[in-house]
């Protein structure tokens, strides 16, 4: 078994665990739109920190990936109108987790944080029901993501084979958690 699918498979396992959100209520999907968005407004940062931190092809993949990030952050705020949404303290903590890992343990930690947001796209047949019943406006870097992160998943788990370390698993595992808060907090309407 390769090292990225043991990853995946513990974070399947958390995720497993968290209750279900009903995406087609309104509000608690643009809750969900909004911790995403705070999510990805770090991710600019976060790989610029890698970077920094890292050599070789770590580093060429963080470049190569900051590249396919840019702009993202605005595409969502456009879609949902983010300045109007409440900041969420599971997000600032689980990317200011991120900022700490990356640069106080190992550049590498940023793969398992990685996998948990990119590995597991919105299926495009829940795109597409999410779409008529909020609009696609709304769902526009939903969609965007749904069709691309699948290739970038791809690489991204040949990457964390390569350079596998414990602190990577941590970090996936510690990201899934994180996620699970948020979503219990969802679910209890929080």
């Amino acid at each position: 078994m390769r090292p990225s699918d043991h990853i995946i498979e513990a974070v399947q396992a958390l995720r497993a665990q968290a209750p279900q959100v009903d995406l087609h209520d309104r509000a608690t999907f643009l809750a969900n739109l909004s911790f995403v968005h705070q999510i990805i407004t770090a991710s600019e940062g976060l790989l610029a920190d890698a970077i920094t931190a890292s050599t070789g092809d770590l580093r060429d993949y963080f470049v190569s990936h900051l590249a396919e990030e840019t702009g993202h952050v605005e595409w969502l705020a456009e879609d949902i109108g983010a300045s109007s949404l409440p900041l969420s303290r599971t997000a600032v903590q689980m990317a200011g987790s991120m900022y700490y890992m990356v640069k106080h343990v190992s550049p590498a930690c940023l793969l398992g944080y990685m996998l948990v947001l990119e590995c597991f796209p919105m299926p495009l047949e829940v795109v597409e029901e999410l779409e008529r019943l909020h609009g696609k406006q709304l769902l526009r870097t939903v969609r965007f993501h749904a069709e691309h992160d699948p290739d970038h998943g791809a690489d991204l788990l040949a990457v964390i084979d390569r350079h596998y370390c414990p602190e990577i698993l941590q970090s996936a595992i510690e990201t899934a958690r994180y996620i699970n808060e948020f979503v219990q907090e969802l679910h209890h309407g929080r």
